[in-house]
């Protein structure tokens, strides 16, 4: 129990000091982790090394950096647990201050614990004296109670936060929620929608502010447009991580009810049980992609649906010249490594083609995509990501710290370039410099003008064989009449007012950013780059 003494003469600078050494802790955890993925993921990768010994290696690196993001989560718990208690501390003890002093004010003298005693004995039977005597002991045993409550409190949270000695992120999350109760942090205090208010509200966060909300809210920052990369990636990596052994113990469950069903009730528990491993699947194959390379950086995580993830190469906070890239149907946490991998290949021909400056590709697989080629003939799915593409774009552009788009090239590829058509028709419109599009069914537009930016720095490429163009152009590419003709105008069409791009070696409709025959893959590398020369055209005029 705190007396009154130790509350009065407490100095509460020491907390200070260690919410200040666990601040400066966990972000040191914090650069371990980067320094494991670079300094020693890296090399792996770079020797080409393969093989058991190599997969071991690998997945040993892998576990010990997901160890050291753990105790850094530990950390930002810890400092929450010191932080809070100094906060309250120091307000019991200025309230407990100020209470003496009105005490010695009104003529009393008061003891260790907590009495009261008129300095002059003549008024001590006075009654107004021992009216107030009670009011002020009362008041002086507030914050005295007060301080004794989140003593204990933050005692007993401090000890629930001890090492399990594996990476336990269940335990971890349940820490976190933990901790925010006792701090008291309003998750309505988050601004939610808006880049620039978000940006603003992160930068008037000091550090140990900032490492709370990461220790319990890392899905919600995570996927917070206008902040900086770099924390969004911490704290997606973290909610990938909580969000996997949430979906591991609720495997470990269904398979148990499963068992337990007879042979007639099981089934709804075998689908379920198929559902979550395809799930898990999925995470584990955005897990590999994110081990591929020291570069990546996981801008935004869901499971929701099929999965969604926004996967950077590159920070575009440093970045001259940022791609944003839209897959189109079937996209999804399943398929994230090739688009991923599409987008490598197109930041490697875009360092070759810039004149400096760096380069970041970003996979946004940030919405529902449709699961078939029946669902991509509606517009629904393109109409309910328009919005958060559009503030996603205005995101990079604050998290940038520009105010214009002139970094910036939006790429959509088939029901993408739907995507990217109902975007530019959202308020404000779309943040980008320069729009591609490839394979595109259409955009629900007949001009290229339409789109909100010159046709001059719109794009198209239209490989031999590719289908979508034409199955597709029934349910995005509205009808046009020129010269008594009506048909359908897609992007590629040259009446459509845009920049076609030759993709001479791409056949079909997967093939634009293929290696193997790379026209299509470097006349997007001199787009991204501003190098407008360099793009090779069937007809339009450059910027």
């Amino acid at each position: 129990m705190v007396t009154l003494t130790q509350l009065r003469d407490a100095a509460l600078g020491g907390l200070d000091r260690a919410v200040a050494e666990w601040t400066d802790l966990a972000a040191a955890l914090d650069g371990v982790v980067g320094r494991a993925t670079t300094g020693v993921g890296g090399p792996l990768r770079a020797s080409h090394w393969e093989g058991a010994d190599a997969d071991a290696a690998e997945r040993g690196v892998a576990a010990r950096g997901e160890q050291v993001m753990v105790a850094a989560q530990e950390a930002r718990c810890v400092l929450t647990v010191l932080d809070t208690a100094a906060e309250q501390l120091r307000y019991a003890q200025h309230e407990l201050r100020a209470g003496l002093e009105e005490a010695a004010a009104a003529g009393f003298t008061v003891f260790e614990d907590g009495r009261l005693v008129a300095a002059d004995p003549t008024r001590g039977a006075d009654a107004a004296m021992v009216s107030r005597r009670h009011e002020l002991e009362q008041r002086l045993a507030v914050p005295v109670r007060t301080a004794t409550e989140v003593d204990t409190r933050c005692a007993q949270t401090l000890a629930r936060l001890h090492p399990t000695g594996t990476a336990d992120w269940a335990d971890t999350a349940a820490d976190g929620a933990c901790v925010m109760a006792l701090a008291g942090l309003d998750l309505a205090t988050i601004p939610k929608g808006d880049p620039v208010a978000a940006a603003k509200w992160w930068a008037g966060l000091n550090a140990s502010e900032r490492a709370m909300y990461l220790a319990g809210y890392p899905a919600v920052l995570g996927a917070m447009d206008g902040l900086p990369t770099e924390i969004r990636d911490r704290a997606n990596r973290v909610a990938l991580a909580e969000t996997k052994v949430a979906l591991l113990a609720e495997l470990a469950a269904a398979r148990a009810k499963r068992d337990a069903a007879g042979r007639t009730d099981d089934a709804k528990w075998r689908f379920r049980v198929t559902a979550l491993k395809e799930r898990l699947a999925a995470i584990e194959g955005l897990e590999a992609t994110l081990r591929s390379g020291d570069d990546l950086y996981l801008m935004g995580f869901s499971a929701k649906d099929d999965g969604r993830a926004i996967v950077a190469i590159g920070n575009p906070d440093m970045a001259a010249h940022t791609a944003v890239y839209v897959p189109g149907t079937g996209a999804g946490l399943a398929r994230i490594g090739s688009d991923v991998n599409r987008m490598r290949s197109l930041w490697l021909a875009a360092r070759q083609e810039s004149r400096g400056g760096g380069i970041s590709t970003i996979t946004w697989v940030g919405y529902d995509a449709p699961d078939t080629l029946v669902h991509a003939i509606s517009t629904a799915d393109a109409d309910e990501a328009a919005p958060s593409f559009a503030r996603f774009l205005r995101g990079v552009g604050v998290a940038q710290g520009i105010s214009s788009n002139e970094h910036v090239t939006v790429i959509g590829h088939s029901y993408g370039s739907v995507v990217v058509g109902q975007a530019a028709h959202y308020s404000g419109g779309l943040f980008a410099r320069d729009i591609v599009v490839a394979g595109s069914p259409g955009m629900h537009v007949t001009r290229a003008k339409d789109l909100g930016i010159s046709p001059r720095h719109v794009w198209v490429g239209a490989a031999d064989g590719d289908l979508v163009t034409d199955v597709g152009a029934g349910a995005h590419a509205p009808m046009s009449e020129n010269d008594g003709v009506r048909r359908r105008v897609t992007p590629d069409a040259r009446e459509f007012g845009a920049n076609r791009f030759t993709s001479d070696g791409s056949r079909g409709h997967s093939e634009y950013w293929s290696t193997a025959n790379p026209m299509s893959l470097n006349n997007q590398a001199a787009i991204v780059t501003g190098n407008y020369q360099d793009v090779r055209l069937e007809w339009g005029e450059r910027p």
